[in-house]
């Protein structure tokens, strides 16, 4: 099955960056792989609801739910630079922030991800791979005739306006029947032989922000990490 591209024939962003915490940056570094999360895993309510869903009232949970079981899904963000609008700037836990970024070459990555098909045999009952950029869309509170006007073609590509600035881009597995996993990964490679950028969060007190730079030396992928745009801005004693 081949992969369908959505929602990319005006796109000019030249790289796709992937926000990690420090656990995940360790995983990727370790195995090369992308996880796709199961939807209902997200914290978007809104995630893979379909306008006869907001027609419908109540909607049908269940229904909904159910949907979301079927889709597994890796986020990326699109851009030229990054931004300070990209990083986090609060987690329930230091262990959840996301400390890190990876930067990907976008059309090397779509390359790489959907070229690999062996990775995929893992899965049973596959019906869709779609990947593209999502579209923002102010769905609550408008009418239904608002709203029938307002569809997309696949429902884990639209999201509300307000979260425009995220400027995601998705890979999306949709499969013919629920799952229980709670994901997949993906690999794309050895890390050593991807060429891929490694940031670390500006935003990052001075201290921890060196420790991540040391930590990923420590991993052996120094030669991958590159300062963020934003850091000297954001910590002057880096001009030095």
């Amino acid at each position: 099955m081949n992969w369908i591209s959505y929602n990319i024939d005006d796109i000019n962003s030249k790289y796709l960056y992937k926000f990690l915490s420090e656990e995940n940056l360790k995983k990727f570094l370790d195995t090369g792989n992308i996880w796709f999360s199961r939807s209902d895993k997200f914290g978007d309510r809104m995630e893979c609801v379909m306008i006869k869903d907001l027609i419908k009232s109540p909607p049908d949970f269940k229904e909904i739910e159910a949907r979301k079981r079927r889709h597994l899904i890796s986020c990326f963000h699109e851009g030229n630079i990054e931004t300070l609008a990209f990083w986090d700037t609060y987690a329930k836990t230091d262990k959840d922030r996301r400390k890190y970024a990876l930067r990907f070459n976008r059309e090397d990555l779509i390359k790489m991800l959907i070229l690999n098909k062996q990775a995929l045999t893992s899965l049973s009952s596959i019906s869709r791979l779609v990947h593209g950029r999502v579209r923002y869309l102010n769905l609550i509170g408008a009418s239904n005739k608002k709203l029938e006007s307002k569809t997309v073609s696949y429902t884990a590509f639209r999201k509300e306006y307000v979260f425009a600035y995220e400027r995601e881009y998705r890979f999306d597995i949709t499969l013919k029947n629920e799952t229980n996993n709670l994901g997949v990964n993906i690999n794309i490679g050895n890390p050593n032989d991807i060429d891929f950028v490694i940031h670390v969060n500006p935003l990052l007190e001075s201290e921890d922000y060196i420790d991540c730079i040391k930590r990923i030396d420590q991993k052996g992928f120094k030669i991958k990490f590159e300062e963020s745009t934003l850091a000297k801005w954001l910590k002057p004693e880096l001009w030095k």
